[in-house]
């Protein structure tokens, strides 16, 4: 992929590309540790609960599917074992996700791979430039609140 040649696109592609190295590798690495199986929604969803967001419908506004499909991919990680829908303390008509326990091992393990990638990213570009792109990407770009 062509790095900057000033066409508009380019940096969402560039962007999307590193989000797929990062899936790809850690979807690669699950597999053969025996943990396979994870489609790309549902790794998706669990690295956005595990960083705190817990309604369904925020998980599809996130991820950009519809709530349907989240719901789907929602069972499916129930069926597996990784996740839970329990009632919201704060609204009983609703649900939110957390972990189930039987997953612990699935996600202590994706978080040992994860921790490798962002190291053999550092090594690739050094610890200054891997500090500033977490800086620039937890920058503030005006989206809507979540």
């Amino acid at each position: 992929m062509e790095r900057a040649n000033g066409q508009p696109g380019i940096l969402m592609a560039l962007l999307l590309s590193r989000f797929m190295w990062f899936d790809g590798a850690l979807q690669k690495s699950l597999e053969e540790k025996g943990f396979g199986g994870v489609r790309r929604l549902e790794s998706m969803t669990m690295i956005y609960v595990q960083s705190g967001v817990q309604r369904p419908s925020a998980l599809a506004r996130l991820i950009g599917v519809t709530r349907q499909s989240m719901n789907t991919a929602l069972r499916e990680l129930e069926e597996k074992g990784l996740v839970r829908l329990v009632p919201d303390p704060d609204d009983k008509r609703c649900k939110i996700v957390e972990f189930a326990p039987e997953g612990e091992p699935m996600r202590r393990e994706a978080a040992a791979i994860l921790r490798g990638l962002e190291r053999r990213l550092e090594a690739k570009l050094g610890k200054v430039a891997a500090r500033d792109l977490t800086r620039i990407l937890s920058a503030d770009w005006d989206e809507e609140e979540a």
